[in-house]
Parts: C-alpha cells; structure tokens; sequence
C-alpha cells in the first residue's frame, strides 16, 4: 500500500521536473531570440545606419531595445527561479527515491515472511500427514508381528498346560520354542522403538546411518546390498540425515516385500547444491501407473506416498522408473544449502 503511494507521489514529481525543464527550455529559447534582436536592433543604430534612417525610427529603436532588455531581465529571472525548482525536486526525487528503497525492502521483507510462513504451515501439515502415516504404519507393524506373535504363544502356553502331565518331553519343546519366539518378539519391539526414537544416530553421519542400515539388510542374507558414496561427504543437519535415511529404509522395505530382488544398489552422491540418493534392485519390477492411486490390494504404493512426504518437505524431487520384469530404480534429490 504505502509502496504504491509512493511511486505515485515519484510519478508525479517527475512529471512536474519534466515539465519545469521544457518551460525552462522554451524560456532559454525566447531568452536567445531577445538577445539575437536586441543585437540586431543596435546594429541598426550604428553610426554608419543613422545618416539614412529618418530620426523617429532611431528613437523607436531605442525604446524598443529597452523594452527589450527588461523583457531579456524577466525571462533571465523566471529561468533563475525555474532552474531553483527543478533543483528542489531534484532532491526532493532523490531523497523520495531513498524512502521508496526502503519501503520496497520492507515490503519485499514482509512478503518473504509471509512466504515463510505459509511454506511453515504447508511444512506443518506435511509432518502431521507423516506422523499420521507412521502411526499407521507402527500400528499395522504391532499388529501384524507383536501381536499375532502373542495370541500365538497364547495358544502355546495353553497346549503346554495341557502337555505338563500327559507328555513332559514335548511340553519342553514347546516351552523351549516359546521362550525364542519371546526373544524374537522383544528384539521386533525393540526395533521398532528405535525407529520411533533413534537416539544413538545422533552423532552419526548419513553414511553412518545408511552402512548400519545396509549391515542389517545383509545380515537377513535375503538380499545382496552394495552401497557406494560419490563426492566429499559434508555435515548434514541431523533432521536432514535422518529423513533421507527413512526415504532409504522405506524404498528397501517395499523391496523385501514386493520385488522378490536378490541384488540391491544404493548409491548416495554429495554435488555442490544437492544430495542425490539412488536405490536399484532387479526384482520383478512394476508399472508405473498402478502405483499412482495407491489403492493396490497387496499394500504397495503406500511406501512410494510415504517417500514422496519425506522429499517433498524439503522441496525435494523423486522419480521412480519400473518396468515388469526389470527391476525399479528410485531416484531421491535433495537441494541443499549453499555451503550444506
């Protein structure tokens, strides 16, 4: 609002100099037609005139030359005091100009804050959808290991009960199995807190956090994963780090649930404006367009959604190619600051 009134009050103060400077040009112009006349009026008057010019006519030129040089002094007067005009708004223009820089800075300042603040709750709302989608994902995850694996040692408890009298032996096995499905069940709740909750990655670097994640999938023995950095490693912000890191996890979970992949290829690459993260696997592959609704009956679609949340708050991009039969390959870009 007070930018506009500003370049309005400019606009028109810039005018009025324009107009002032052609009036002082006109006046210039009359100022050295007066003196051309008054020139040639005394020229007239010279000695070498006066014996054939008539003594009336010598008298008029005289008046009108006087007449002349006073008409000469008003204009030399009203170019003075235009020439003073023009130089007051010359600096009334420059001073304007100066707070007009400042205001356009102010507004620029006010908009970018509430750019800011609009990408904030944009950003806001994205991290509840990914909270959301976790939960659910927790959820499904307690339901699908923790919990069918107790109601299944339930069921082992009870036949045990059944067994401590009649047949010793095998209520042992049973008592034997149940206590390493207990084992099991608290090592999945265990991994599954430090999902929710991962403390001990703190002070570690992206790399770090990848190898460990890459050690557990090779340990599985399910997939053979390689992993390779390009580029000189830099300091990322923790938050950073750990939102890649679950783009990671998330595309090697729908691997080992859907591609039937042996081999994997993780590659991050460090460039000077952005953090590029590759995943490769030769499994069964897919086609494209059935993952774009997200409703397949076997789950999947969900995951790529998740990764896309997890890029898109840092105004990332994802691409994804698939094609049945030949494996998929995820590419995650992450602009970076300069510097990191």
């Amino acid at each position: 609002m007070i930018v506009n009134y500003l370049e309005k009050i400019h606009q028109e103060m810039y005018e009025r100099k324009l107009n002032l400077e052609r009036e002082c040009q006109k006046k210039e112009i009359l100022r050295k037609d007066n003196i051309k006349f008054i020139q040639a009026l005394e020229s007239s008057l010279d000695e070498n005139f006066e014996s054939f010019s008539p003594r009336y006519i010598d008298q008029e030129s005289h008046l009108k030359i006087e007449s002349l040089l006073e008409e000469q002094k008003q204009i030399e007067l009203e170019i003075s005091e235009l020439e003073i005009k023009i130089a007051k708004l010359n600096t009334d223009l420059i001073e304007l100009e100066n707070v007009l820089k400042v205001a356009r800075e102010n507004e620029k300042s006010s908009i970018e804050k509430e750019s800011l603040k609009e990408k904030a709750e944009i950003m806001q709302h994205k991290l509840l959808e990914i909270q959301e989608m976790e939960r659910q994902r927790i959820a499904k995850t307690m339901h699908d290991l923790a919990i069918q694996n107790l109601t299944n040692m339930i069921h082992k408890t009870e036949i045990c009960i059944k067994l401590m009298d009649v047949d010793p032996v095998r209520c042992r096995l049973e008592l034997h199995a149940a206590s390493k499905q207990i084992q099991d069940i608290i090592q999945e709740m265990r991994n599954i807190i430090l999902d929710l909750c991962p403390i001990y990655l703190n002070n570690v670097s992206l790399n770090g956090m990848i190898e460990r994640e890459i050690s557990k999938l090779r340990k599985s023995e399910i997939l053979n994963v390689s992993y390779e950095t390009l580029g000189e490693s830099i300091n990322l912000p923790f938050i950073v780090s750990l939102h890649i890191l679950h783009i990671m996890k998330e595309a090697c979970n729908n691997i080992l649930k859907h591609a039937k992949a042996k081999n994997v290829y993780v590659k991050v690459k460090y460039e000077l404006k952005n953090i590029e993260l590759r995943i490769e696997d030769d499994g069964i592959g897919f086609t494209i367009n059935d993952i774009q609704n997200l409703k397949r009956k076997d789950g999947s679609g969900f995951g790529i959604f998740l990764m896309r949340e997890h890029v898109n708050l840092f105004s990332g991009r994802l691409d994804i190619d698939s094609e049945p039969g030949k494996g998929t390959r995820v590419y995650v870009t992450i602009p970076m600051d300069e510097g990191g």
